[in-house]
Parts: structure tokens; sequence; C-alpha cells
């Protein structure tokens, strides 16, 4: 079995109005115009920041999945997909160990896909697209490229997913994913939170878990459950970053400078579209895989 992660997508009440906030900031390459789905209840977009492919899906009528998404839960991260050379074998065995998958739909012409529910996997949605060119020819890679600011260099680095224990977190990635450079597990820079981060086929994510009983998960998996929490992005200064974002009414939250040329901050995710946004000061950026957590 191949397989890579191809996008995470966001679901959004305006494509146009999520694409000017994020094409305002990063360093948006255009990728799909606006086009309809593979169904008819909404339509998507894509474009790369860096290696890292987002996808932005909204609704075109009532009682599509991303309006009851939106109704539910409001804007943010939806799904996270991954292309597969083989979609049915993944599937039955998966269905076998009585993990749940929904929402098959044949494309025809040999693709089509499939999603694993959030209640079989740590409360992501997770898209399997089978398609006809191999999944690991040419993935893009971790790579710097200028921001909307200045001359500040950004790199997208991860995505993170809130989880109950960091354990049983990865080693559902572990079962069932190509699970590569696996760091160990360490305390976050809070202090009151642990974290694993590994590669899958070259995409770095990320687990959270509490340490203390009263961090920022506890707080998100009481209000939320399992599931995305945030994307993470290195800079090289960060400071023209939140000067600019500040300037323009963006709320940035939980400022924190390390030492030692590190600091973070958190774009909230009511500026956002739903999508908590980190941004990791790296002294050196060139390292292609700098301290965070």
């Amino acid at each position: 079995m191949k397989l890579r992660v191809d996008h995470f997508s966001i679901a959004v009440h305006s494509m146009e109005r999520a694409l000017d906030f994020f094409s305002r900031y990063l360093p948006v390459e255009m990728n799909v115009a606006p086009r309809e789905g593979y169904t008819d209840d909404f339509r998507w977009c894509d474009f790369f920041v860096g290696h890292a492919k987002i996808e932005l899906i909204e609704s075109t009528r009532p009682g599509s999945f991303v309006e009851r998404f939106l109704e539910r839960r409001g804007e943010g991260i939806h799904h996270l997909s991954f292309e597969i050379d083989e979609l049915d074998p993944l599937t039955e065995r998966m269905e076998a160990e009585g993990l749940r998958v929904v929402d098959r739909f044949d494309a025809g012409n040999g693709e089509k896909t499939a999603f694993l529910s959030p209640r079989s996997a740590h409360g992501m949605l997770i898209q399997f697209w089978q398609v006809k060119h191999d999944p690991h020819a040419a993935p893009k890679r971790p790579r710097l490229v200028d921001m909307k600011v200045g001359d500040v260099k950004l790199r997208f680095d991860h995505l993170s997913v809130a989880v109950r224990d960091l354990t049983a977190g990865t080693e559902f990635f572990r079962r069932w994913f190509p699970v590569e450079n696996e760091a160990p597990s360490h305390r976050g820079y809070a202090g009151d939170f642990d974290l694993k981060q590994f590669d899958v086929h070259g995409y770095r994510m990320e687990l959270i878990a509490d340490a203390s009983g009263k961090s920022f998960v506890t707080r998100f998996l009481a209000k939320r459950g399992e599931g995305f929490h945030h994307v993470s992005i290195d800079v090289a200064d960060i400071e023209p970053v939140l000067e600019r974002m500040k300037a323009d009414g963006v709320r940035i939250v939980d400022e924190t400078n390390l030492g030692g040329g590190y600091k973070t901050a958190f774009v909230s995710p009511r500026s956002a579209h739903g999508v908590l946004i980190q941004f990791w000061q790296v002294p050196d950026l060139e390292n292609p895989r700098g301290v965070t957590g």
C-alpha cells in the first residue's frame, strides 16, 4: 500500500473571504481555482503554502455536509486527506478491526474515496482518495518561501492534533500509516502539556496531550473533544508578522518569548476562519527541522 498526505481541508462560510485573508498574510500559491465538488452540495479550491496544500470548502445548498459542519462546529479544519493507490484493501482491514468507514464515493476512471469517521480516528475525519498515479511520486517537501510581510522567510511545519493519550494516538498512526522520523515524547514549552512529533511520508504531524490537568489541551478537549488543534508555521522573524496583523485588527494570543531567539504566538481562530495558526520564530530556519513545541 502506498499513501501520502495530500491536503487538509477547511470548511468556511465564504471561500472568497477566506482566500482574501490567507492571501493577505501568507504566500499563497493557487493550485485549483474555485470549482464545483464531486457532489453538487459544495464548492472547493486549493492552494499551497510552501509544501503544504490547503483546501477550502463551502456549501452550495441547505443541508449539505459543509453546512451541517458549520452549524455544529463553526469554521475550521474539516478533514485530512490522503492519496492512496488501493482503497478497498485498506478500508476492508479497517472495518474488520472495528473502525467506522463512511461516505464512500466512486468518481469513475479508477478514482474513488472514503472517509474514516472521527469516532475511529481520535476526532479526525480522514479522507482516502484512490488515485491512478503513484501517490509517492514527487511529493512536495518542506521549503522556505517569502511571506507577504517584509522579507520574512516562512516554512510550513506541522499539523497538530489534540488527543487524550499520546500513546494511544501514536499507536493509531503507527498502525495505519507509514510513520517516519519519530521523535521522543517531550514536555511542551508551556510546561503543562506533552507532545509527540513524527512524519507520515514527509508530512509532519504533532500530537498534544495534557500533562497537568489544567492545560489548554484540557480545555480544548472539554469543549470540542479530540481532533485537529492548530497548524504551525516557522518564520525567521515573528515581529513584523505580528505587527502587520495587529495593525489590521487580527487577534493575536499567547505570545511567548522562550529565549535563545525562539518566540511563538497564535492567530486566534476568531480572526482566521476557525483555524488556530501558530507562528514559531526559529533562529536557524535553514535547518529543515527547527525546534518546536
